[in-house]
């Protein structure tokens, strides 16, 4: 045990052994008091319990994992935590924890491989119990490093057939696939694709190629919108296309945000959508049926997705086996007015 700041006025931080004195009893009664309340008699307890009152001590849990070399503390590495669909995955794993003995601690990484590397090396000093990651681990050094913790590792949202541990995640390339042919099936002939082109995102775009060649259709114009995108980049995004691309009459937005952020663009310019110009977003959000015209869109399953994952890791730390270290959530497409004709 270590001790935090004690109570105002004290010239030092209050210590266990002034706890100890207090209650009577010795150092390592107050440790296995406060650390496994249920091996000490509740008389012993209660007094304990007082006498921390009564001097203000506060344990510092990271202290004490490094002192142990235990941890209750699940780290959680986000890479945008402007990110709605990171967002929801987030609250499901919040709620596969809750009521469990493990906390989590939360770190966002951005889409950077050396960002990633260096935050997560900053972090595990920290010893946590377990790790997640909203995404799939690009960088090898990170990976390595990971591997060699001995600890379960999540991963999520990807789709690799050599996760570090456990994934449970999506299969972009057949995200891509379906869109692609629900434009074929439409009869869009000059297609764009705008959003994230790298890692996952780039397998997702490789799918949507696919699906369009079914139809004898190809995609005409990729237009980068990686990082951290908002509404408003959606907005140029729909200039900038139909500049590059003027008889382009259908894009397939990277994020539900980005498509919306055009279709307010095109109410904006007069642009009939989908007459004009189809619009196409992924993740399903809560708004995109409620946005005029409704939005076609990817269904995810986010919040599963992190209720999954913390269900995984759980079941890890607590030692049960795991039968499937590889889960892939559906995706369904939802055709619905800024798509049909």
């Amino acid at each position: 045990m270590t001790l935090g700041n004690g109570r105002k006025g004290a010239g030092r931080p209050v210590r266990v052994e002034d706890v100890a004195r207090v209650a009577g009893v010795s150092p390592i009664t107050v440790s296995r008091a406060l650390s496994y309340p249920d091996k000490v008699k509740e008389e012993t307890r209660t007094r304990v319990l007082e006498a921390v009152a009564q001097t203000g001590y506060v344990v510092n849990r990271f202290a004490s994992s490094l002192r142990s070399g235990h941890s209750n503390i699940i780290t959680v590495f986000v890479s945008s935590l402007l990110n709605p669909h990171f967002a929801t995955s987030v609250q499901g794993i919040v709620d596969a924890v809750e009521g469990s003995s493990y906390h989590l601690m939360f770190a966002q990484t951005g889409y950077s491989e050396m960002l990633e590397i260096d935050v997560v090396e900053s972090v595990l000093p920290f010893r946590p119990a377990g790790v997640v990651f909203t995404g799939v681990v690009r960088a090898d050094q990170t990976r390595t490093a990971l591997q060699n913790l001995g600890i379960p590792v999540m991963e999520m949202w990807g789709n690799r057939p050599d996760p570090i541990d456990m994934l449970v995640g999506s299969s972009s390339y057949d995200a891509g696939r379906l869109m692609g042919e629900h434009f074929g099936e439409c009869g869009f002939r000059h297609v764009a694709y705008c959003g994230h082109t790298i890692d996952r995102t780039a397998q997702r775009i490789d799918g949507f190629r696919d699906g369009l060649a079914k139809f004898g259709l190809e995609l005409e114009l990729v237009h980068p919108k990686d990082g951290t995108r908002n509404f408003a980049d959606g907005m140029n995004a729909l200039d900038e296309i139909l500049e590059a691309l003027p008889d382009c009459d259908a894009i397939f937005f990277g994020t539900d945000v980005l498509a919306s952020g055009a279709i307010v663009r095109a109410v904006d310019r007069d642009i009939d959508i989908p007459g004009r110009v189809a619009i196409a977003g992924y993740g399903d959000l809560d708004f995109t049926p409620h946005v005029r015209p409704s939005l076609t869109t990817l269904h995810v399953s986010s919040y599963e997705m992190g209720y999954e994952a913390g269900r995984m890791l759980l079941k890890r730390l607590n030692g049960e086996a795991i039968s499937n270290l590889v889960i892939l959530q559906p995706i369904r497409l939802e055709a619905r007015d800024s798509t049909n004709r």
